[in-house]
């Protein structure tokens, strides 16, 4: 599904949060569908501001 007002990829298109700080997030919920979609923003998608 959607994922909705996810703050740290809102951070992140908007350049207050880096690369690391979305890995550091996304690593403490690894186990989780967001944990994993967070990840794959890193891998699959550009930044965009």
């Amino acid at each position: 599904g959607f994922k909705i007002a996810c703050l740290e990829e809102i951070a992140w298109r908007n350049g207050w949060l880096d690369d690391e700080g979305v890995k550091r997030a996304a690593q403490t919920l690894a186990k989780t569908g967001y944990g994993k979609y967070l990840l794959d923003l890193l891998h699959a998608r550009p930044r965009q501001y």
